[in-house]
């Protein structure tokens, strides 16, 4: 994953945001047994005419397995979850 999408956040927010992201992944996925995630980056979401072009946001995209409730087990499960920058430099999640 890391290789399809060049680097383009400070290597702290980069951090962070993973942090937050697969923690945030997590507790959606609350349900599912046997969790791991098998991969994950943080990048720059690229602002759209839909979202009013507003900056400062990034989106962590995962690649996870588990079993559902009903036992079943697959792996290769993408996920993502988006943040927006606060003034203090901090990150959101948006739901």
């Amino acid at each position: 994953m890391d290789k399809a999408s060049p680097r383009d956040l400070p290597p702290a927010d980069e951090a962070l945001l993973v942090r937050q992201g697969r923690a945030a992944w997590l507790a959606e996925v609350a349900r599912y047994t046997r969790v791991r995630i098998q991969a994950v980056t943080a990048r720059r979401d690229t602002p759209t005419a839909a979202d009013g072009g507003v900056p400062g946001r990034a989106v962590v995209r995962l690649v996870w397995a588990g079993a559902d409730p009903a036992g079943t087990f697959l792996d290769g499960r993408p996920g993502t979850v988006h943040f927006t920058k606060n003034g203090d430099g901090s990150w959101n999640r948006m739901h």
